[in-house]
């Protein structure tokens, strides 16, 4: 068994991404965020995230955040920001990364869903750096 670590990410439609980020309780958002309730999880929108980094960096002193300009020039870019407000990852309490039996299990169940075309994508990620893409390299 590997010591890897695993998060659950999804890509959904536009109308799903507004329902799921203004906590509309209904039909497709209603299931997916009983999935996350019951694996004690949460369902947390990338480029929510990117802001609250940006945020905090900006409250904090950015110098202390690596990844800011790259985080900032992707929440400001138009097309980026689109393609974030479309994903979201599951979290286990505040940990992004977790156990390969519940990634596993929430990734069965959002399978089971009837979500017609709002899931475009459901994606496991494990934290193996050599599957993954690194952050960019700090400039200047």
């Amino acid at each position: 068994m590997s010591d890897w670590l695993y998060q659950i990410r999804i890509k959904v439609s536009e109308q799903l991404s507004e329902d799921l980020r203004s906590v509309n309780d209904l039909g497709l958002s209603k299931e997916i965020n009983k999935i996350a309730s019951d694996n004690n999880a949460r369902l947390v929108c990338t480029f929510d995230a990117f802001a609250e980094y940006c945020e905090e960096a900006e409250r904090e002193g950015i110098e202390q955040y690596e990844l800011y300009h790259w985080t900032k020039s992707t929440i400001d870019n138009p097309e980026k920001k689109a393609k974030h407000l479309k994903s979201f990852a599951f979290y286990e309490g505040d940990n992004q990364v977790y156990s390969k039996e519940l990634a596993f299990s929430i990734e069965k169940r959002l399978k089971d869903l009837d979500s017609g075309k709002d899931i475009i994508e459901i994606n496991v990620i494990d934290s193996n750096p050599a599957n993954n893409p690194q952050p960019p390299k700090r400039v200047g």
